[in-house]
């Protein structure tokens, strides 16, 4: 009942877009994707790493890692607005190995629901401008 209602009030707040192709190719991929739509690559996070560095128990395939990524420009004119809009970043990318698939997930803000989190704010031109280049990016990658 609860995965109902949020999916009906909320809708899918991970997008996820999967693909046949070889994580690797699909990463650089992504990296120029995000390049090429304005956005810096502020850091990746190599999940791998990160676990076994912790000794944490991982499988032999286990590949995941976390982009996060800014667009400067917007990135200065949503904090010249409200420096509250500073939780909503930067913007992450999650690709990840699974089930033989290369797939890439971010969360899916829809427009309203930032509106609504920042009512004192005219933030949701801009939200679903970057919702919606969020998503060619990761369209472009698995391409």
């Amino acid at each position: 009942m609860k995965k109902f209602l949020s999916e009906k009030v909320l809708g899918k707040i991970a997008y996820k877009i999967s693909t046949d192709k070889p994580f690797e190719e699909v990463f650089q991929k992504l990296e120029k994707a995000i390049t090429n739509n304005d956005f810096n690559i502020i850091t990746t996070h190599d999940m791998r790493k990160t676990f076994e560095k912790n000794n944490l128990e991982i499988s032999r395939d286990f590949q995941c890692r976390i982009v996060e990524l800014c667009n400067a420009k917007k990135a200065h004119k949503a904090l010249g607005m409200s420096m509250d809009l500073g939780i909503m970043m930067p913007k992450s990318i999650i690709i990840s190995r699974e089930n033989n698939q290369t797939v890439l997930r971010y969360m899916q803000m829809k427009p309203w629901m930032v509106g609504m989190m920042f009512p004192d704010i005219n933030i949701a031109p801009m939200s679903k401008k970057v919702m919606a280049t969020l998503k060619k990016i990761v369209h472009e990658a698995v391409a």
